[in-house]
């Protein structure tokens, strides 16, 4: 048996328990690893779960994870580290921005250009230096992968040497191959001390706009096949070492009873039966600012009936909007529902801002319970839309100058630069293939709306394929099917529940950990 080989293979009994060390830098990755059967799966098959978190002393998180036999210790990795340093500042940067065949993600350009004219202002040398650098960076598979390895060797940091000493972990999971510097970080200092690695994707977008991986898990997990074509092709990641698990925190829309009832979901928030529900999921202000505009818009054709039918329109703001820093715009959306009897404003309930953005679970379920009870989903270009798409709910899609045929077409807030959503590698498909409508104006998206009212089978056999597509698995097993790959990964056996998921051996296998980056 190889090394890698005797690493996948579960433990006879005797062996004694497993330790995984579970990485959740931020509030959304709390919700995929600690809020789902990801978690359950581990501690059913006896693992014992160490959490690495910037909030260890928070009360809420560590009574929360108590009360499931978890244990929480301080996650030391930040971008204070790589400030530290101007070189490393330097390196960190060239191989964020660098990205195999980078032409092919409008999204990761358009981060790139805020990027390199945030530098540029500052320091224009820097950033025509760095621009020249990355010519040959994003046509040559080998010196991507040989950037990765400096890197890796020159700016990696025991951080957590304690914790490693102390809890000899088995695996450690983060929800990204490196594109958040302390997944990144925590990845490089496990693979130098020879302790496999995974790493599940975290979101829909990261693949394609996030730059390119800041380590090399031994196992990558990812949503769907369409995910893993992406991995392979911007992140040279061998497809072997790729598993598909399907979104965990997705599976409460495929189980009958994984979210309220409409009558419940409606009773709770004071809405009114008799009416078709509208749902707006705003977008995060930083990356588009104009989403009051819209919400009037809508706000407007419910009080005038301008949808055809008798509406509601429920407001759910980003819970990235409540970051530190970020300019929300509340009192604005406080006086729509003030002003119309039938637009209802649902703010999120955020219980930490050193955990970037986490919320309690009771907030996911709400939001499922909204999209899977809505009539029609408004967004603008938001991952929403895949949710809606498994419960097959209609959805159109603003387009970023939409806002523009309010107020004689002088912009609300002007954005850092143009966002070409439409045009972005994970989103483009529901644009081409028709799963969703794009409104280019809000004529057009109150036009839209009222389509869908009057048909709201119109695309649905399109959405289905979407979901499909994008989302993987749809049994509502992905947790589980997520938890036993990581089981295998750390060769422990899965507890015989009763439940039909993948068995450990369907993972790939985990290669023995080394020194090296690549």
């Amino acid at each position: 048996m190889t090394r890698s080989e005797e690493l996948a293979a579960p433990k006879p009994p005797g062996g004694g328990p497993r330790t995984a060390f579970l990485v959740v830098e931020q509030g959304f990755a709390a919700r995929f690893l600690l809020r789902t059967d990801v978690l359950a799966t581990l501690r059913r098959a006896g693992v014992r779960v160490v959490v690495l978190a910037p909030n260890p002393d928070e009360r809420y998180l560590v009574e929360e994870l108590a009360a499931q036999g978890v244990e929480v210790e301080p996650l030391r990795a930040d971008r204070e580290v790589v400030q530290r340093s101007r070189w490393w500042w330097l390196v960190h940067n060239l191989r964020t921005f660098t990205l195999g065949e980078p032409w092919h993600s409008q999204a990761f350009l358009d981060y790139y250009r805020g990027f390199r004219r945030q530098v540029a202002a500052d320091h224009p040398a820097v950033a025509r230096w760095i621009h020249l650098a990355l010519q040959p960076l994003w046509r040559s598979r080998a010196l991507r992968r040989a950037l990765l390895a400096f890197e890796a060797r020159r700016f990696t940091r025991d951080l957590h040497a304690d914790l490693f000493d102390r809890y000899r972990p088995h695996l450690v999971v983060t929800t990204s191959p490196g594109w958040f510097l302390p997944d990144a970080l925590v990845l490089r200092e496990a693979r130098r001390r020879g302790v496999p690695t995974a790493a599940v994707v975290l979101a829909w977008d990261n693949p394609t706009n996030k730059g390119y991986r800041g380590a090399d898990p031994d196992l990558t997990i990812v949503w769907s096949e369409r995910m893993a074509e992406q991995i392979v092709r911007h992140h040279d990641y061998p497809r072997e070492r790729i598993l598909v698990g399907g979104v965990p925190h997705f599976d409460p829309y495929l189980r009958p009873d994984g979210l309220p009832s409409r009558e419940e979901l409606f009773a709770r928030l004071g809405l009114d039966p008799g009416r078709r529900l509208v749902l707006f999921a705003t977008r995060s202000p930083a990356s588009y600012p104009h989403s009051p505009i819209v919400a009037e818009a809508l706000a407007r054709a419910v009080a005038d009936g301008a949808l055809g039918h008798p509406a509601q329109l429920v407001v759910r703001l980003h819970p990235v909007s409540f970051r530190p820093g970020y300019h929300l715009p509340l009192d604005e959306y406080r006086r729509l529902s003030d002003q119309h009897p039938h637009v209802h404003l649902d703010v999120p309930t955020v219980v930490s801002q050193r955990l970037r953005s986490d919320m309690p679970a009771a907030e996911t379920t709400r939001l499922g319970a909204l999209i899977k009870h809505c009539d029609v989903l408004v967004n603008v270009f938001s991952t929403t839309s895949l949710e809606a798409m498994l419960v097959d709910r209609p959805v159109v899609m603003v387009s970023p100058e939409a806002h523009l045929s309010a107020a004689g077409g002088v912009p609300h807030v002007a954005p850092e630069w143009p966002r070409e959503f439409a045009d972005y590698e994970h989103t483009r498909e529901l644009v081409e293939r028709g799963a969703a409508r794009v409104a280019h104006s809000l004529a057009e998206l109150v036009e839209q709306v009222g389509r869908y009212l009057d048909d709201p089978g119109r695309d649905g056999a399109r959405r289905r394929e979407a979901a499909a597509r994008e989302c993987g698995p749809m049994d509502g097993r992905s947790g589980r099917r997520v938890g036993r790959y990581l089981l295998a990964a750390m060769g422990a056996s899965a507890a015989d529940d009763g439940r039909s998921a993948p068995a450990p051996s369907q993972a790939a296998p985990v290669r023995a950990a080394t020194g090296s980056a690549t």
